[in-house]
C-alpha cells in the first residue's frame, strides 16, 4: 500500500511516540546510577552509648592543645585548679592527646611524641608514674587512643601499624583486638564506659567491643 506524503508523516511521528514512550518506561523502572551509588555508600554503624565526662571528686579533666598541658576545672565554678606538663612536658606533635581515667580513678594522659602514657595526681596535678609496652611503640606517635582500665590494663589503638591491643601492666600484649583499621588516625574513635571499650573506624564503617577483662562479675 503506498502512503501518501501526509500518511507517511503521521506514521512515522507515531512510531517516534511509541519508542520514547518504551524508553521511558525501561528509564522509570531502572535505578538511576546515582541512587545506585548513594545507596552503596550508606552503612549504619551500632548504637555506641556515649562517654561519660572525665570527672573525679568534684573535678572535670580536659587537655590543651595548644599548650601541651592537662589540666583539672572545678564543676561548680569552671575555674583551674591545675595545670600540669608531665615528667618532663608534652611532646604532641600532631592532634592525638588522649586522657582517661581509670575505673579506680587514676588519671592517665598519652604522651605520643615520647610513646608512653603517664599518671598524674588528680588533684594536684603532679606527676606519679610512666607506662610503655614492652616492644616500643612503633612510629612516631603513639598511642592515638587509649582506655585506662582496671588494675593497670590498657587499651591502645595505634596509628602507622593501624592496630588496636590490650596490655597488662607490665605491658604485655594481652590479646590483638584489630590490625586493620584503615589508614588515617583521624578516623579512629574510642569510647571507654564502665567495663567496655568500643573501638570505631568510621571509614570502615567498624566497631570493636572490648569488655574490661578485669571487670567484676555480675
Amino acid at each position: 500500500m503506498k502512503l501518501s506524503l501526509p500518511q507517511f508523516v503521521l506514521f512515522a511521528l507515531g512510531l517516534l511516540v511509541l519508542a520514547g514512550s518504551g524508553i521511558l518506561i525501561f528509564r522509570l523502572n531502572s535505578p538511576s546510577p546515582e541512587h545506585v551509588a548513594e545507596n552503596a555508600e550508606v552503612t549504619v554503624l551500632p548504637d555506641v552509648p556515649k562517654p561519660p565526662p572525665l570527672q573525679l571528686n568534684g573535678l572535670e579533666f580536659s587537655v590543651d592543645r595548644e599548650r601541651f598541658l592537662v589540666q583539672a576545672k572545678s564543676v561548680a565554678t569552671g575555674e583551674t585548679v591545675w595545670e600540669s606538663t608531665g615528667m618532663d612536658r608534652f611532646i604532641i606533635p600532631g592532634d592525638a592527646f588522649p586522657l582517661d581515667l581509670s575505673p579506680e580513678g587514676n588519671l592517665w594522659v598519652g604522651n605520643v611524641g615520647r610513646k608512653r602514657l603517664e599518671q598524674l595526681d588528680p588533684q594536684t596535678g603532679r606527676f606519679l608514674a610512666s607506662w610503655a609496652p614492652q616492644e616500643a611503640f612503633l612510629g612516631c606517635c603513639n598511642p592515638v587512643r587509649f582506655a585506662a582500665l582496671r588494675n593497670g590494663h590498657f587499651v591502645t589503638v595505634e596509628k602507622g601499624v593501624r592496630q588496636a591491643r590490650v596490655f597488662d601492666p607490665a605491658g604485655n600484649v594481652v590479646r590483638v583486638i584489630t590490625s586493620e583499621l584503615s589508614s588515617s588516625e583521624f578516623n579512629y574513635q574510642l569510647v571507654h564506659v564502665p567495663d567496655c571499650v568500643y573501638i570505631i573506624d568510621k571509614q570502615l564503617n567498624r566497631v570493636w567491643t572490648v569488655p574490661d577483662p578485669e571487670a567484676p562479675e555480675q
